[in-house]
């Protein structure tokens, strides 16, 4: 199997991209110019394709992939009026080059990742945010290509993920640094219910949605989530990650912080889970790990 990641640069794509090659796949991938390869993705083939529809065409039609997983994006939790346009350029208007050039190149094929947060109170559709909206309108407009050119869609709403060496600034990187600096990590009263999912059963998942697309007839599409083996609040996190890292304990200042306008409490789980695949990984035996 051929397969196309964009976002491969990332976190998410380049443990995917890993994963993907140990199975005997070949793997190549878009990234925005600028961005920076790690060193493990070396020897795989990279094509450059810009926000404004440069490189799209010649990575589709030179490597003709059977799937195109589609994981770029841009996240702001809470945007301001500045990061409108940025939003719109890497969730909205990178993805539709994408598929205007999939089906140049009659590629006919995409895993997609949208976001529980497309789900505030539970919805089938409630944006909890402007990037949740922003993936909805992309997979709207995907709905578009399926309709006129056949395109086969599966779309993965995701939680939160984690694992070893995650670079990003999300939770587990600052209960880290409070743990390593002795510092105090100012939180909100940390009532929040989140499905936290470890990057390899993440990566599980996008490469089985992988052979499930490519057995969905000509303008077929499915909606699926990925969840962890369960919900838990902000507070049971801490104190997980303490029991796995009880030498230096992440010192947490609750109630420091107010919630978000539009926090959103407890994770959207009516979803159907992706049949066949199941997480492996408890957050204890997660955490165990990172912390080592």
């Amino acid at each position: 199997m051929k397969v196309l990641i964009t976002g491969i640069t990332g976190f998410v794509g380049s443990h995917l991209a890993i994963h993907l090659n140990s199975l005997g796949y070949e793997v190549a991938g878009l990234s925005r110019p600028g961005s920076s390869p790690p060193e493990f993705l070396s020897k795989t083939k990279l094509w450059s394709a810009s926000e404004d529809g440069e490189g799209f065409r010649e990575a589709l039609t030179r490597f003709r992939p059977d799937v195109v997983v589609h994981l770029a994006a841009l996240y702001i939790p809470e945007h301001r009026a500045e990061d409108i346009a940025p939003l719109m350029r890497a969730n909205i208007q990178y993805g539709t080059y994408l598929l205007e050039a999939m089906q140049e190149a009659g590629c006919n094929a995409m895993v997609f990742a949208g976001t529980s947060w497309q789900h505030y109170h539970d919805a089938s559709y409630c944006p909890a945010n402007l990037y949740a909206a922003t993936k909805q309108a992309f997979s709207c407009l995907a709905d578009y290509y399926r309709d006129a050119h056949g395109l086969r869609l599966l779309e993965l709403h995701l939680y939160d993920c984690y694992g070893p060496s995650d670079p990003r600034k999300k939770l587990i990187h600052h209960l880290q640094n409070s743990a390593r600096s002795g510092l105090p990590l100012p939180m909100s009263n940390g009532e929040q219910r989140i499905h936290l999912l470890h990057i390899d059963d993440l990566t599980r998942g996008l490469s089985q949605a992988c052979g499930h697309v490519l057995n969905f007839s000509p303008a077929h599409r499915a909606l699926y989530r990925l969840p962890s083996p369960e919900a838990i609040s902000l507070r049971e996190l801490v104190t997980q990650f303490n029991e796995a890292n009880p030498g230096q304990p992440a010192q947490i200042v609750w109630g420091k912080l107010p919630y978000r306008k539009r926090e959103i409490f407890s994770p959207w789980e009516e979803g159907e889970v992706l049949p066949g695949w199941a997480p492996h990984i408890t957050l204890a035996k997660g955490l165990r790990n990172i912390c080592r």
